[in-house]
């Protein structure tokens, strides 16, 4: 099973309605020499905070999918970071979460963004949010 020693998030993405993050999965810590800090950066999937007309903030994990991953170890340490990124007054809001599987690797993104932020979240939100 593919483990990470932790988890961080690198925002793609900000707007009123949506704040689009990568998913990086860390490990291999203590491989290292002056050069090099030794640890290893995997994309592992990606999120997506979107508020929608009602004001209802909606929380979307988007996993890649890959064999002998530990998904339980990346959805609990996710919903931590939505939990501490919401700003959101309804704590129902911070609960709301929608997760599913993709097969879009996102190790190089060039601008816009907007392009491949809608290839992964296809129809999840309205396409009028992300205007190119």
């Amino acid at each position: 099973m593919s483990y990470f020693e932790n988890y961080s998030y690198s925002r793609l993405y900000l707007d009123q309605s949506l704040e689009f993050f990568f998913i990086l999965g860390v490990n291999d810590s203590d491989n290292f020499d002056e050069y090099w800090d030794g640890r290893t950066i995997e994309v592992v999937g990606y999120v997506s905070i979107y508020k929608n007309t009602n004001g209802e903030q909606e929380n979307y994990i988007y996993l890649i999918n890959q064999t002998n991953r530990d998904y339980e170890s990346i959805i609990k340490h996710t919903k931590q970071f939505i939990n501490q990124m919401s700003l959101a007054t309804n704590p129902l809001d911070k609960e709301n979460f929608k997760i599913s599987q993709t097969n879009i690797l996102g190790k190089l993104v060039e601008p816009p963004y907007t392009n491949f932020i809608k290839s992964v979240i296809k129809n999840d939100i309205p396409n009028i949010i992300l205007k190119d």
